[in-house]
């Protein structure tokens, strides 16, 4: 949890953000882990690298989980240059460098930690494909884009996977 944008906010961040923390607080009182980030943009950006790659790939791939996708040369090429699109486009926008998955801040770091993860992971996208329920492809993808866009970086990867991935989700929900 954080701040949107406590720079440029109409609020006093202070006062809020203090309420940040007492909700915070009484998640984790009641077993849940929190985190409070200090920039709410550059935590959301620095998740997208894995969310924006592997949960849309494992169903534009036709359904493939963490273990099938990286036993892929290729698939785990497109996964990479996703990430590198996230990390180009995130450090752009938001100013500040992304550290993901386990601290990763490079592609192949995040790869790599997925790849030693013991067992495989189903995506939240790709259980969402399996049920015949809504993709979230608009806030993992199309949000991205428009901001990368609106920056001038250039993300083909991304936008080609979510153009698939509204042909995919059109075929079931009609």
């Amino acid at each position: 949890m954080g701040l949107f944008n406590s720079g440029i906010s109409s609020y006093d961040a202070n006062s809020v953000l203090a309420r940040v923390k007492d909700i915070c607080q009484v998640w984790t009182d009641s077993g849940v882990e929190t985190n409070i980030s200090e920039n709410i943009q550059v935590s959301r950006w620095s998740k997208l690298v894995w969310n924006a790659s592997f949960n849309t790939v494992s169903v534009a791939s036709g359904g493939n989980d963490t273990r099938q996708m990286l036993d892929s040369p290729k698939c785990t090429e497109l996964i990479r240059k996703m990430m590198v699109e996230v990390f180009t486009a995130g450090k752009v926008v938001t100013g500040s460098n992304l550290t993901s998955l386990n601290g990763q801040t490079t592609p192949e770091g995040v790869i790599k930690s997925t790849d030693a993860h013991p067992k495989s992971v189903s995506p939240s996208m790709l259980m969402d494909y399996r049920a015949k329920r809504p993709l979230e492809y608009e806030v993992i993808l199309r949000n991205p884009i428009e901001l990368a866009k609106k920056h001038s970086v250039e993300v083909p990867h991304l936008e080609t996977v979510y153009a698939l991935l509204t042909m995919i989700e059109r075929g079931y929900m009609q």
